[in-house]
C-alpha cells in the first residue's frame, strides 16, 4: 500500500485519486530526441534524395509531431517508474497522463493521475463487537434425503429384456433423421438416452415407454427458426427409432453392509451420525461467514472506507463473467442489464471491502503464512483433487498463482482468527 508522501507535486483528489505533477530534465530529453532524431534520418526516404541521406533539419521539420511522441512514449514510463517507486506507491490502476509540456532546452512536464488503495486504520475497539451464534438443528428429513442422494449415486443399470421401456431407464437407442422437406436422410446414429428426462424431445418421450428391444417407431419434430443447433434451426425433421437395449436402474438397499461401502463406518446408524455431523459443520460454517460478513460490513461503514472506482469495475465485470456465458448474455434483454449491472457492482463493493478489511486485520493481528503452512496447504489440494503435488506447484509456478494461493490462505486464516474473537458461541 502507499505511504503518504510529503511532496509539493503531490494531489490527493479523493481517497483513492491520486495526481502528481512531474518533470523530465533537459539533458535527457534532449539526448533521447537525438536518438530519435537520428533514427529518423537513417530510415526516411524523401523525394529526390536516397535513404538515410536526407537533409537532419528536413527530416526534423516534416517530422516533428512524431519524433516528439516518440521521445515522450520513450521517457515517460520510465521517469514515472522512478518516482513512484520513489514515492513507494503501487497504483491499482493504468496511470494516466493528464498533460504534457514539451519544451526541449528545459525538458519535459507532465501530470498523471492514478487510483491507489485508500489508507485507513482500524479501530482500537474493533474485536469488541461481538455476536451471537444461533444453535443449528439437522432434522431427521435432511439425513435421509443426504442418504438418498448417496443411494441414487451408487444406482446400477442393469439389462432388462421382459418389458418395454419407463422412464429412468437408460435406453440405447439407433436413431435416423430425414429432412421432410428435402428428402436427405441424416447419418445413422447409435445414442443412450434417460427415459423422460426434461431435455429430450417432447415426441422422443411420448414414443418410448414400453417399447420393446427390436422395436421401432417414427415420430416429427418442427424445430423452431431460432432452436439452438443451427443445422435443425426451422426444419422439420422426421425421425425413426429403435431400441437396440433397456437398462433398469437399481438401487442398493438402505443397510449396514451398503453404509460401510460408501464410508469407513460401522454401519447404517453411524452413517446416519457421520452425515448429521457433516451437515451441522456445513451449516455453521456458513453462519459463521454470513456472521463475519456482516461484522465486516459494519466495520467497513464505522471506517467510511472507499474502494478505487476502476476495481469496483473490473470486478464487477468478473462477477458477471462468472455467472453468464458468453452465449447467455447476449440472450439477456437491455432493459435488465441496468438491474444486473448493479447487483454485481454491490457485490463487487462489498467483496473488495471484505478482502481489504482482512489484510488490514492479518497486518495489525500480525498473521501471516509460513512457507510450512503453505506446504501443508498444497499437499492437502494434491490429495483431495488427486493430483500429484509436484504438477500442482508446476502449474501454479506457469500461471504465476503461487502468490494467489497464499494471499487466499491468509484470508481464511484471517476469517478463523475473528470467529474465535467476535462469535458468541
Amino acid at each position: 500500500m502507499e505511504q503518504n508522501p510529503k511532496n509539493d507535486r503531490w494531489k490527493a483528489g479523493s481517497p483513492t485519486l491520486r495526481q502528481i505533477d512531474l518533470e523530465i530534465s533537459a539533458e535527457e530529453v534532449k539526448n533521447e530526441y537525438e536518438k530519435v532524431l537520428k533514427d529518423y534520418v537513417s530510415k526516411v526516404k524523401l523525394p529526390g534524395f536516397r535513404q538515410g541521406h536526407a537533409p537532419r533539419e528536413m527530416v526534423q521539420r516534416i517530422f516533428e509531431a512524431e519524433i516528439k511522441e516518440a521521445v515522450l512514449d520513450n521517457l515517460i514510463p520510465d521517469s514515472l517508474r522512478r518516482e513512484l517507486e520513489a514515492l513507494n506507491i503501487i497504483p491499482v490502476s493504468l496511470p494516466t497522463v493528464k498533460s504534457i509540456d514539451f519544451d526541449l532546452e528545459k525538458g519535459v512536464k507532465y501530470q498523471v493521475a492514478f487510483e491507489v488503495w485508500p489508507e485507513f486504520q482500524l479501530p482500537e475497539n474493533y474485536l469488541e463487537k461481538k455476536v451471537k451464534r444461533e444453535e443449528m438443528k439437522v432434522e431427521e428429513t435432511e439425513i435421509d434425503q443426504v442418504l438418498k442422494n448417496i443411494q441414487q449415486k451408487a444406482a446400477e443399470y442393469l439389462p432388462v429384456a421382459d418389458r418395454g421401456v419407463v422412464n429412468d431407464d437408460y435406453v440405447v437407442l439407433e436413431i435416423q433423421g430425414k429432412d421432410v422437406q428435402s428428402k436427405k436422410y441424416l447419418p445413422v446414429e447409435k445414442v443412450v438416452v434417460l427415459a423422460g428426462h426434461s431435455e429430450n424431445e417432447k415426441q422422443l418421450n411420448e414414443a418410448l415407454p414400453a417399447m420393446k428391444p427390436g422395436e421401432e417407431k417414427r415420430f416429427t419434430v418442427n424445430y423452431p427458426k431460432d432452436y439452438r443447433e443451427k443445422k435443425f434451426a426451422g426444419k422439420e425433421i422426421e425421425y425413426r427409432i429403435k431400441v437396440l437395449e433397456i437398462k433398469e436402474k437399481r438401487l442398493p438397499e438402505l443397510n449396514d453392509e451398503f453404509a460401510r461401502s460408501v464410508e469407513e463406518v460401522s454401519g447404517l446408524e453411524a452413517l446416519k451420525e457421520k452425515i448429521r455431523q457433516d451437515l451441522q459443520k456445513q451449516r455453521q460454517a456458513e453462519v459463521n461467514n454470513r456472521l463475519i460478513n456482516e461484522f465486516l460490513g459494519k466495520l467497513a461503514v464505522e471506517i467510511d472506507l472507499t474502494l478505487p472506482e476502476s476495481l469496483i469495475k473490473e470486478e464487477a465485470q468478473t462477477i458477471i463473467s462468472r455467472q453468464f456465458g458468453e452465449d447467455e448474455l447476449k440472450k439477456i434483454p437491455q432493459e435488465l442489464w441496468p438491474r444486473l449491472a448493479e447487483q454485481a457492482r454491490k457485490q463487487a463493493e462489498s467483496s473488495l471491502k471484505n478482502h481489504l478489511l482482512l489484510r488490514k486485520i492479518a497486518e495489525k493481528e500480525g498473521i501471516s503464512v509460513s512457507e510450512v503452512e503453505f506446504e501443508e496447504e498444497l499437499k492437502k489440494i494434491s490429495e483431495e483433487q488427486n493430483l500429484p503435488l509436484n504438477r500442482l506447484k508446476s502449474a501454479l509456478s506457469q500461471d504465476d498463482r503461487k502468490e494467489e494461493w497464499k494471499v487466499n490462505l491468509l484470508l481464511r486464516k484471517t476469517v478463523d482468527f475473528l470467529v474465535d474473537k467476535i462469535i458468541i458461541k
